[in-house]
């Protein structure tokens, strides 16, 4: 296994552990290092596993309500707490690690998904993070609402948004009502 997948492995059951309770990322890897103090191996990036800890668990709210934005007939809290764990990390990944492509990230969390939970579970990963692949990184910084898949995805022969062009319809019908 490399390095970074052995890392991301650790960081997912690192943050699932976080799911049920509130520790810090240091906190959390204190307590891995304790309990795995005879399993650390050269092959760990405690670098990359630091940063990914701390910086999943900084923008915890921010990548929680993206994902649950492209959740389908879901809500975040019915994602069990590994599948909402690997989302959580691949999505941190897609949005503020630029040094690994996205399709790797996206890979690498269908994978842990089939792994640690069940074949179905590596289909619906590879959705939720596929859809927030494609979204414009420059819109998240806004509060997201239920209507942000809307305003990100741009019509691709006119690169209007969906919701210009319904302001322009609106606009259009009441001109016609007058």
């Amino acid at each position: 296994m490399n390095m970074r997948k052995r890392t991301r492995e650790i960081a997912m059951e690192l943050l699932y552990q976080s799911t049920m309770n509130e520790k810090t990322a240091e906190e959390l890897m204190d307590d891995y290092f304790e309990d795995n103090q005879d399993d650390l191996r050269e092959d760990t990036d405690l670098k990359y596993l630091e940063d990914v800890l701390s910086g999943v668990l900084a923008h915890k709210e921010n990548i929680d309500r993206l994902i649950e934005n492209y959740l389908v007939n879901w809500k975040l809290s019915r994602v069990s707490k590994i599948n909402l764990s690997i989302l959580r990390l691949a999505t941190y990944e897609i949005l503020y690690v630029d040094s690994i492509p996205n399709n790797v990230s996206i890979y690498e969390a269908v994978e842990m998904a089939k792994k640690y939970s069940d074949e179905s579970s590596g289909s619906f990963v590879n959705g939720v993070l596929d859809k927030i692949s494609h979204t414009d990184h420059d819109l998240l910084e806004a509060p997201l609402t239920d209507n942000t898949e809307a305003e990100v995805e741009a019509v691709p022969e006119t690169g209007v948004t969906e919701s210009e062009v319904q302001e322009e319809t609106e606009t259009e019908v009441r001109g016609t009502e007058e």
